[in-house]
């Protein structure tokens, strides 16, 4: 048998060593670190109203641009362009959200009960709303706290009588107190709850004109 000469012997070696540790690495991307998930506030101790004694209205699901349907915290940085905060998202998509923090906020109305509606219910009152902006916009810059804004048209009609009974759009604003996504998170559901308080007070003054 012809002599292996022990260079070629330790070649041989330091390539089974390579194939080993190539086996054991991984040849995927490191997974990305799971994005920070944000919710809109919620009351801890909503009001109960009895229905025999409130306007019963059926809050339909907001209408929205594809940009402001999703669960993006979105961002603009001139008042025209968007982008979607990095590593980080609402836990439900904006109209879903919206339409919440306005339910809860008429649970706290003694003359208006806003419901979701559900089957076949049967309630007098449907109110639409229309999403138009739902961002917080850097109009200073984008080295400065920027400033969230939400623009909502609403719609409400008369169910039985198909008849159009208001018309309103509300924008309100909250500067965020830095360029944190949590700040910017606070300052939205501040402009949030300011334009839900502010459909409230609109939906009772129309209503009472109507009663």
């Amino acid at each position: 048998m012809r002599n292996i000469k022990p260079n070629f012997l330790g070649i041989m070696a330091v390539f089974v060593t390579v194939l080993s540790v190539s086996a054991c690495t991984s040849i995927l991307p490191k997974p990305k670190p799971a994005p920070t998930i944000y919710r809109l506030s919620i009351p801890v101790n909503a009001s109960t109203v009895s229905l025999k004694n409130s306007t019963v209205v059926n809050i339909e699901l907001p209408q929205a641009p594809r940009a402001l349907s999703g669960t993006d915290i979105v961002l603009s940085p001139n008042g025209r362009r968007l982008t979607a905060a990095a590593s980080a998202s609402w836990a439900e998509p904006v109209p879903s959200q919206v339409r919440q923090v306005l339910v809860d906020v008429l649970a706290a109305n003694k003359r208006i009960t806003g419901v979701i509606p559900k089957g076949g219910t049967r309630v007098p009152y449907r109110l639409n709303m229309q999403i138009r902006r739902f961002e917080a916009e850097f109009d200073n810059g984008i080295d400065v706290a920027p400033n969230a804004i939400v623009h909502i048209n609403v719609t409400l009609t008369h169910v039985k009588f198909r008849r159009l009974v208001g018309v309103y759009s509300i924008r309100t604003n909250a500067r965020a107190s830095s360029k944190t996504v949590s700040s910017i998170v606070e300052a939205q559901d501040k402009a949030t709850r300011e334009a839900m308080n502010d459909i409230s007070s609109w939906l009772n003054g129309v209503l009472d004109d109507k009663n």
